[in-house]
């Protein structure tokens, strides 16, 4: 009788060990398989083709042509802006002056108005590489453009710094 008990503790313990070393091997395979699924993520500009899941290729970046006129369309528009040297610096005239310049852009031209501390507020009208900005500050209106060759084009109505 002894011995079939030895025999029962034994078999018990066989079995018990084998759970553990199974539920080991399965944890190693799943943190392994997550490690995998990882490394996958990561690899940047790889796609599997959807028919033959064989090889991978290279994602084709997209590029969204501009038109010309579309872009001249946005300079003519900051150099009347810059010409009119529009200088007020209520922010109540923000939203105006906002639609008013963005009524006679592109369609695809982005803007946002600005709150800035110390009552610094500023508005930014953008066309892919081309910006223009509309800057009051406490030393004066600063309107600032960049046009469709990269170059910057500046207005300033400065005011003397006066100390209270």
């Amino acid at each position: 009788m002894a011995k079939l008990l030895l025999w029962i503790l034994l078999l018990i313990a066989v079995y018990a060990v084998w759970k553990v070393w199974f539920k080991i091997k399965i944890n190693r395979t799943f943190q392994q398989s997550c490690q995998d699924i990882a490394n996958i993520a990561n690899i940047a500009n790889i796609v599997q083709d959807p028919i033959t899941h064989k090889a991978p290729r290279p994602v084709e970046e997209v590029v969204e042509e501009v038109a010309e006129y579309e872009q001249q369309l946005f300079d003519d528009i900051a150099e009347i802006f810059l010409s009119l040297k529009v200088s007020s610096r209520d922010p109540e005239d923000a939203e105006t002056i906002q639609q008013e310049v963005l009524n006679k852009m592109p369609a695809k031209a982005h803007t946002q108005i600005r709150q800035l501390d110390l009552g610094e507020w500023s508005i930014y009208w953008s066309f892919y590489e081309q910006s223009l900005e509309y800057f009051v500050g406490k030393y004066g209106v600063f309107i600032t453009h960049v046009d469709r060759f990269g170059q910057e084009h500046k207005y300033n109505n400065s005011e003397q710094f006066q100390t209270d």
